[in-house]
């Protein structure tokens, strides 16, 4: 992980702060978490936002989601995500934006912390909240192109982890991945959907009964 500055750690606290003042009066945002079943106060928990009031370097992101990268010492990465009401493959509009000259990390590094014997991950941080905010402790990896060899030392006080891929090839790929690169079980997705599909289809129940 790459090492803030004092300065790059007080700009992203501020950041956070602002984004999330902007989500508490933007209904548009607000009604877009709802629609995925993520409450005011997951979304609070997790420290959401939306870009309104665009930070230094952050214009290009206006109008997007903000998912910060959480850790005890406060944030330490975005990602923003698109909000139009549009297919961002066919539009040829990036559906999520990292911070330009940042690596990428695994998001909610808090679950590393839980008291379970097992860890779910998931393609892309709202599915690793969603699990999260289920009982089932989630990290999320931005593909595994971005998947850095360090991180599986990271897994090693799990007996199991799950690989929840997207239910499409894509996915199959990262599922397959992880079960070579850390001993994953692939879970098997519905065909096109993805795990905020399955919450909002089946509920938390839907996803724990994919793990039994």
């Amino acid at each position: 992980m790459q090492t803030l500055s004092d300065a790059q750690r007080s700009f992203f606290e501020t950041s956070v702060s602002t984004y999330q003042q902007d989500l508490a009066g933007d209904t548009s945002a607000q009604a877009y978490l709802t629609s995925r079943g993520i409450s005011p106060q997951v979304a609070a928990t997790y420290r959401l936002g939306v870009v309104r009031r665009p930070l230094a370097g952050h214009e290009a992101r206006t109008g997007r989601l903000v998912i910060p990268y959480l850790t005890p010492a406060g944030p330490v990465n975005f990602s923003f995500r698109c909000l139009k009401n549009h297919d961002c493959k066919t539009e040829g509009c990036p559906k999520y934006l990292p911070i330009d000259g940042m690596e990428r990390n695994l998001y909610n590094v808090a679950a590393l912390k839980a008291d379970s014997p097992f860890l779910c991950i998931a393609e892309g941080e709202l599915d690793a909240l969603t699990l999260s905010m289920c009982g089932l402790p989630a990290v999320g990896i931005p593909g595994v192109k971005h998947w850095k060899k360090w991180w599986t030392r990271c897994l090693d006080d799990f007996d199991v982890i799950y690989a929840f891929g997207d239910g499409d090839e894509a996915g199959g790929k990262m599922a397959n991945f992880l079960a070579r690169e850390v001993k994953a079980r692939p879970i098997n997705m519905p065909r096109g959907a993805d795990v905020n599909d399955v919450y909002r289809e089946q509920g938390a129940e839907g996803l724990r009964a994919l793990i039994d």
